[in-house]
């Protein structure tokens, strides 16, 4: 069975906050899906397209990309859950607490995490932050 691993400062050619919002801005308009609420959660399945998230995608062999951001600290998250297939997880923007049965990492700017799934975990923003989530 796989194991959680975590890779401290993995890239650090993270996109910046202009051009994440702008990914967003774009999905928004051209109908991607893009879920959010109330406090300021947001998700779109279109970073492939960021050339810093290319070149990620491309070092770990992977196709898909999903881009988190909470514009507050307080902003929701997806709560405790697994994931259906395994997922590397790059922290571009922001700090996050990711929290595990038995274990807790504090994701950075160029930090990576990987969990393999069926793996339950649970991710809090500890400042507004931005994280790519790949997979195959």
């Amino acid at each position: 069975m796989l194991q959680l691993k975590l890779f401290k400062k993995y890239d650090l050619n993270c996109p910046s906050w202009n051009v994440i919002l702008n990914n967003l801005n774009n999905s928004v308009i051209e109908g991607d899906e893009v879920k959010h609420n109330c406090l300021g959660f947001f998700f779109s399945d279109n970073a492939s397209v960021i050339p810093e998230i290319k070149n990620v995608l491309n070092k770990l062999n992977l196709v898909e990309a999903h881009l988190y951001l909470n514009i507050t600290q307080k902003g929701d998250t997806y709560g405790r859950h697994c994931d259906v297939v395994d997922v590397y997880h790059w922290q571009v923007q922001g700090k996050t607490s990711w929290m595990f049965d038995d274990n807790e990492y504090i994701l950075e700017p160029g930090d990576l995490i990987f969990i393999p799934k069926g793996v339950y975990h649970n991710v809090q923003p500890l400042s507004p932050r931005a994280g790519i989530s790949m997979s195959i």
